[in-house]
């Protein structure tokens, strides 16, 4: 075997010498190897082994199922050798969001890539070390892996096919999400995937109940229709829990998470104020009477600010569903007390309930959870009342109180011409993307749609490249065309676009303006 033969040669040698490994090709039972990156220290990150496995397939659901049980098997074989990170055998670990991933490719023939951390001793080759755990615990784990990938493959590919085929109607339907009845939205912790155990199933009021038939059978559950959706009750009933779990339903999820029926429009994108974020030209005058509303530009955006601006770069970018939820937004952004009219001779920003009129006309959906903001709840076409994690429809009674709303046109933004200079390296540090070049970090924790940290190593990726033109015209690859690393997982546009606008590296210009 060429393998033995390189790694007999280079044994004892400098830690180097592994990269005599680059591009070489074995194959042990019906698993065939080749290395894509050669780690060049023992405490560096990692090698790359891609190895094309003797199955078929394609789609996401297989290749999310793979990296599912390969994480798990990879761990049980990984096991110390020498120093650094010798005897790695390792993916990361998953979400519970099934996503395309650098690490799964399933085209009919399936490959996979795997961390493997070359063993040594003083920076030496350990070759025999190197050896066993190339030809023995590697194949070993894959093989334990393909085993529990056949007993799981027909129920993962059944949520994920019942999710898409939901997702698919949801235009003809006319509906921005769907819930289905029996779903487990509350999680085990804040920062936890678990369904929270004992928690109350959902179940949709009978005005909201719709079915969809698919090819599994009907499923019945809440249906949201496009226009304005309020989400009230009492603190700690599960307002915020329902709109994190729609937010969260542009993924699909795998079975047993609680959320695999709850599905959401894929251009749904979450607002909320974010102190201190950087803002580069963007529209925001129809929120903000400013005399630089039109090309807002600044280092250290306020509450108001932050929030219509990111609303405004969300709709540039395409979206036309927005989630909002009071408690991590801006009171004056989201509506105005007319009793106060008299104490003010100067109006500085125009709220979002004097827009909804207009913003609903004009095509944007919204689900906002408002218990304080009786023009919201007013002008809303459904009003969700949580009570114990359970929804009831008051929208006929919320649609009696009494409010006086000025109603304000909505203009959508202006585009702009992004001109993006990328920086040599970025690096996620926690939620935060860092590079030397920048004077401070893009934090991502605003966005909930990013669900697990290879979205952040993509992200990464894909902000040192460099990028010029319109919003719109932003592509984002597959992540196993862009990463060798299997650490790379999925995002949209609007998840792009989040970063791309907080960069420091970008410099933008309103279309038209010379």
């Amino acid at each position: 075997m060429e393998l033995e033969k390189v790694l007999g040669r280079i044994d004892g040698r400098g830690y180097k010498a592994y990269k005599d490994l680059k591009g070489l090709r074995w194959k042990v039972r019906n698993f065939e190897f080749t290395f894509k990156k050669i780690q060049g220290d023992p405490f560096a990150p990692p090698s790359v082994v891609e190895v094309r496995l003797p199955i078929r397939g394609e789609g996401l659901p297989v290749e999310d199922l793979l990296h599912r049980v390969l994480w798990k098997v990879l761990r049980r074989h990984s096991r110390k050798r020498g120093e650094g990170k010798g005897g790695l055998l390792a993916l990361p670990k998953p979400s519970n969001a099934m996503l395309r991933r650098s690490s799964v490719k399933a085209s009919g023939e399936v490959r996979a890539r795997i961390w493997v951390g070359l063993p040594s001793r003083r920076r030496r080759v350990l070759a025999d070390e190197a050896l066993e755990m190339l030809t023995k615990d590697l194949p070993r784990a894959l093989e334990e892996g393909l085993k529990e990938f056949e007993n799981r493959r027909e129920e993962h590919e059944r949520t994920y096919n019942i999710y898409m085929e939901i997702r698919k109607k949801l235009e003809k339907l006319k509906l921005i999400s769907f819930v289905a009845d029996g779903s487990v939205l509350p999680r085990a912790c804040s920062s936890c995937e678990e369904p929270l155990e004992g928690a109350v199933p959902f179940e949709s009021p009978s005005s909201l109940r719709i079915e969809v038939e698919t090819s599994y059978g009907t499923i019945a559950g809440m249906g949201l229709k496009v226009g304005i959706v309020s989400i009230t009750g009492p603190a700690f009933h599960g307002k915020t829990t329902l709109l994190e779990a729609i937010a969260r339903g542009i993924w699909p999820h795998v079975p047993g998470d609680g959320r695999e029926r709850v599905v959401t429009r894929e251009d749904a994108f979450y607002v909320r104020s974010e102190d201190g974020r950087r803002v580069s030209c963007v529209d925001i005058s129809t929120f903000l009477n400013l005399k630089n509303s039109e090309c807002f530009n600044t280092e250290d955006a306020s509450g108001a600010t932050s929030a219509a601006s990111t609303l405004q770069e969300s709709v540039e970018g395409g979206s036309r569903l927005l989630l909002l939820d009071e408690d991590y937004t801006a009171t004056n952004f989201l509506y105005f007390d007319d009793r106060l009219k008299g104490l003010y001779d100067v109006k500085t920003v125009y709220t979002i309930s004097e827009k909804l009129k207009s913003m609903k006309e004009k095509g944007l959906s919204m689900i906002v959870v408002a218990s304080g903001s009786a023009p919201i709840l007013a002008q809303s076409d459904a009003v969700i009342y949580m009570k114990n994690y359970l929804p009831h429809d008051i929208t006929s009674k919320a649609n009696k109180i009494s409010v006086e709303v000025e109603a304000i046109p909505y203009e959508f933004p202006r585009e702009r011409e992004l001109s993006y200079k990328a920086p040599e390296k970025v690096k996620v540090r926690g939620p935060w993307l860092e590079s030397k070049e920048w004077r401070s970090p893009i934090r991502t924790e605003a966005n909930i749609h990013l669900v697990e940290e290879g979205q952040l190593e993509f992200l990464a990726r894909l902000l040192q490249r460099p990028f010029r033109g319109r919003a719109r015209s932003a592509k984002v690859p597959d992540p196993w065309d862009l990463c060798t690393s299997p650490g790379c997982s999925e995002v949209r546009t609007l998840d792009y676009l989040f970063v791309l606008n907080r960069s420091e590296g970008l410099r933008a210009r309103l279309l038209g303006s010379g």
